[in-house]
């Protein structure tokens, strides 16, 4: 019986989750598409070193793919920093434009623990569907990016392959989660 309790009280928070974000989709909507670019801005940075056709530069070019590479891996930290903060800038204002509506749910007796999980829920929601699309949007966007680095560096566009980056995967999974 006590289980079933359980069970119902967390079918009603799911519920609540997701009539929370439809209802608020608006606001949610600025925070999916500013994650979605960002991951895919990430995820297609940190997938061009592994374009094969990068590996069969001349030496002097291979030097400055490398050089290309250091750079990119130090604007992909500099830029997981920056996300940081504009992920929690946004969480900040969610949270303001919902105030009132909290102060509801905390007047209809709904404990503060709860409303943190509901909260927390509708961010991992709206967080998992930015990474899926992100990743999506940014492996076409790497594509891009790799026959734009491979055109400067004068390779023929022969050799380019279409690649997925099972590393640049994890590493923006790593960053985001």
């Amino acid at each position: 019986m006590l289980y079933l309790l359980w069970v119902a009280n967390k079918m009603t928070l799911y519920k609540l989750i997701f009539r929370n974000i439809k209802k608020n989709i608006s606001d949610y909507a600025i925070y999916f598409f500013t994650l979605t670019i960002s991951i895919s801005l990430f995820y297609a940075f940190n997938s061009i070193s592994s374009q094969p056709a990068m590996q069969n530069l001349s030496i002097s070019k291979q030097l400055l793919a490398n050089q290309l590479g250091i750079i990119i891996s130090a604007l992909s930290f500099f830029m997981a920093i920056i996300l940081g903060f504009l992920i929690v800038y946004s969480n900040q204002f969610l949270l303001k434009r919902r105030k009132k509506e909290l102060g509801i749910y905390t007047l209809l007796g709904m404990k503060k623990r709860k409303i943190s999980r509901m909260f927390v829920g509708e961010t991992i929601c709206v967080g998992f569907l930015a990474i899926v699309t992100g990743i999506m949007m940014g492996v076409i966007f790497s594509q891009l990016l790799s026959l734009l680095s491979l055109r400067l560096f004068a390779v023929e566009m022969s050799e380019f392959k279409m690649v997925f980056s099972v590393i640049a995967l994890k590493k923006t999974i790593f960053c985001f989660m």
